[in-house]
């Protein structure tokens, strides 16, 4: 293990979860101006802690935790009043983007020369919404008003080469998700992967603007000018060109995957894509795909293997409601809610940059999966080292977790991941001692 290396990582938890800082963070978001027993340092450790070691369910199981870690027997009253503030919700978003925004590292990557490796970032953007407390169906409305009329909706961008949320924007669930795409200049150099829910084409021209590139999930419907048309085996559908796609649609093939280059013809400049078509037999309906990627460098098939990797956001919010405690708790005031939410979302970052830590010391890949599961076996030890602000406890805690986590939470088939997962088009991870460790640059 690069013992100065570890000293970098040292150096961050202590930025990062600062006693100093984190109660001017209580301050400046008008949280806490007088500092008593639950000071914004101790409950933010404590929460973060308690979310990130057990199943939390009542708001008691974080009053335990706090009056455990700490060594005090602060009443229960005592400890609501202080998270039912109004404030604490902007404290717990503050904490959560100090931690996401500071310990995120750039873990995966691909040699130089293959393709995918000119892109600066990967971005997946992707919602998750669910219900919480019907008393706050005027604060959250959600979409299925019967149902569950209350929910709410966290926004999240997310770079694949860190593996890792960049952003999080909570909001009810009927706020409309194309409001919270990156800007088209922050895209630069970059790939966006998102569903069908964003499509947005006077979007999609800004980014082409902007020079960067998107594989979008389209939605079934659109009638844009085909202009040539191809089968996955590359012949040439002659029939299928210079007609609108509805006109065509009945006689697209079904037994491969078809590419066609479409047009919209908008504020009179057309805006010219590839749309890739599968037939999937099961629901009996064509998955489309639009994209900007040219088609001699990244062919038809390569496309569809790349959106595959969408699906590491849906493992992130498995992770979050799964391991850290993201879910509704039984109580009506909106402050508290959102801050539970925050709290669950800085634990599971935590778990991320453990896991991450790992990889990049111990050169073994990991599995965020299995760090979410074991990571109470190291936390305590560093969350004592925080609390008493002890370098040399924290360095030393921070080694026995490597040594930990590199035995017990490896990935089980890292060859499978090249075959058929997420390395099969030459995403590799990146290890400490070839790649220094580089805290990465919001996406």
């Amino acid at each position: 293990m690069d013992h100065r290396q570890l000293s970098m990582v040292v150096d961050k938890f202590q930025w990062v979860f600062s006693e100093s800082l984190l109660n001017a963070c209580g301050k400046d978001t008008k949280f806490c101006r007088r500092q008593r027993i639950i000071t914004p340092f101790r409950l933010g450790l404590a929460l973060t802690a308690t979310c990130a070691s057990q199943p939390v369910e009542t708001l008691a199981d974080f009053h335990r935790g706090f009056n455990a870690l700490w060594g005090t027997t602060t009443t229960y009253k005592a400890f609501y009043n202080q998270v039912a503030k109004p404030h604490f919700a902007d404290f717990a978003r503050t904490m959560t983007a100090r931690l996401i925004g500071e310990m995120t590292l750039k873990v995966l990557g691909f040699a130089k020369g293959r393709v995918f490796a000119e892109f600066r970032h990967i971005v997946i953007q992707d919602g998750s919404s669910f219900a919480i407390h019907d008393g706050l169906r005027e604060v959250f409305p959600g979409r299925f008003k019967v149902v569950k009329p209350a929910a709410v909706e966290l926004h999240t961008t997310m770079d694949l080469l860190c593996d890792a949320p960049t952003t999080v924007v909570l909001t009810p669930d009927t706020t409309s998700e194309q409001t919270f795409l990156p800007e088209p200049a922050s895209l630069r150099a970059s790939l966006l992967l998102a569903d069908r829910g964003y499509l947005d084409l006077h979007y999609m021209r800004r980014v082409e603007q902007a020079h960067g590139f998107f594989i979008i999930r389209a939605k079934a419907g659109m009638n844009p000018q085909v202009i040539e048309a191809f089968r996955a085996d590359g012949k040439r559908l002659r029939s299928l060109r210079n007609k609108p796609l509805k006109a065509i649609h009945a006689k697209l093939p079904k037994r491969q995957r078809v590419e066609l280059v479409v047009q919209w013809q908008m504020d009179a400049c057309p805006l010219c894509l590839r749309l890739l078509l599968s037939w999937n037999r099961r629901t009996q309906e064509f998955c489309y795909l639009l994209t900007n990627l040219p088609a001699k460098r990244y062919p038809l098939a390569m496309i569809y293997r790349a959106y595959k990797w969408r699906w590491q956001v849906e493992l992130l919010f498995k992770e979050w409601k799964s391991y850290a405690n993201l879910h509704a708790f039984d109580t009506e005031n909106p402050a508290i809610v959102e801050g539970l939410i925050w709290t669950a979302i800085a634990a599971a970052a935590l778990k991320r940059f453990l896991a991450y830590m790992t990889q990049l010391l111990a050169e073994v890949p990991m599995s965020t999966r299995k760090v979410a599961m074991c990571a109470v076996h190291v936390i305590g030890d560093i969350v004592r080292a925080l609390q008493s602000g002890d370098v040399a406890g924290l360095s030393a805690a921070l080694e026995e977790a490597v040594t930990y986590l590199a035995y017990h939470a490896q990935r089980a088939h890292p060859e499978r991941d090249r075959q058929t997962g997420r390395l099969q088009l030459g995403l590799e991870p990146l290890f400490g001692s070839d790649d220094m460790i580089e805290f990465a640059e919001a996406a």
